[in-house]
């Protein structure tokens, strides 16, 4: 016979046993636990206080976080609007080349990057035979990769020589026909030196400045074995260069637009391009 005392019959907790909510609730976990089983599964039996434990975990937990719209601290706020504020300066301040009432292109003309507005310095315009040669001399070493630096070019590879060639210092040379090749570029069949050659010599009209062809011009004609100027003034000055970039209007030197052996032979030999020796005829009059 069972002498556990009806539920509410139990005596009374002794003095300072339930001030904790475990030992209020002692009784109803015990119940609970009688009457089912507990959270992994193991009979009240061989787990007691299931509940207690459950309890235990639930009280260990922190609060559940949450997503929100949170405000924006105010020092946060002061330090961006400074920024900003500092950024909108700056660039006022320093960017002055982007106001269309600043920016109007006349500084670009100065001599130096940053001086003082005004024309371009003129281009140099040497005009004797040891003037020519020497800027050639420096612009030549552009040449010198293919035709190398004694003019006998590389005819295992198709470059033909220029030192000999009747086309820089015979009796197929001119200026016209020069300062073409040089300024477009040569492409096709041609034959130096009875020996005939195919292939492309690069363009140099958007490279080199007028003054600087006729210098190289001048120092392959008067360089190794060429004599062409020996005694005489210059056959090529830049005046001839900017003549030939006249006459050929609108054919573009950047290389797209080469001349060939058949078009500089329908050159004659002593055709000189309008304008090309503004200098000799003053020297003439004089």
């Amino acid at each position: 016979m069972s002498t556990t005392p009806p539920p509410g019959d139990e005596p009374p907790a002794p003095p300072g046993t339930g001030d904790t909510v475990l030992e209020l609730h002692r009784r109803h976990m015990a119940e609970m636990n009688e009457a089912s089983l507990t959270f992994d599964g193991t009979p009240p039996d061989e787990e007691p206080d299931a509940v207690r434990r459950l309890l235990e975990v639930r009280a260990r937990e922190h609060a559940e976080p949450r997503d929100g719209f949170e405000p924006v601290p105010f020092w946060v706020a002061c330090v961006f609007g400074g920024l900003l504020a500092w950024g909108g300066y700056y660039l006022g301040t320093r960017s002055a080349d982007f106001r269309p009432d600043v920016f109007d292109g006349a500084d670009l003309a100065g001599p130096t990057a940053g001086g003082p507005a005004g024309p371009a310095p003129p281009d140099p315009d040497p005009q004797t035979v040891p003037e020519l040669m020497k800027v050639g001399e420096q612009k030549y070493a552009v040449c010198a990769a293919c035709h190398q630096p004694d003019g006998r070019g590389n005819p295992a590879q198709g470059i033909p020589p220029l030192d000999g060639s009747e086309w820089v210092a015979g009796d197929q040379a001119s200026a016209a026909r020069l300062t073409r090749i040089l300024l477009y570029g040569l492409q096709g069949p041609i034959t130096v030196g009875g020996r005939p050659y195919n292939g492309q010599m690069p363009n140099q009209g958007n490279v080199m400045k007028d003054y600087e062809i006729a210098g190289v011009i001048t120092y392959v004609r008067n360089s190794w074995g060429n004599k062409a100027d020996a005694g005489k003034p210059p056959a090529v000055t830049a005046a001839a260069v900017r003549a030939a970039r006249a006459k050929e209007g609108t054919r573009k030197p950047n290389g797209t637009q080469p001349v060939t052996a058949d078009e500089l032979l329908k050159l004659p030999v002593d055709y000189a391009d309008p304008g090309a020796a503004p200098e000799a005829k003053k020297d003439e009059k004089k």
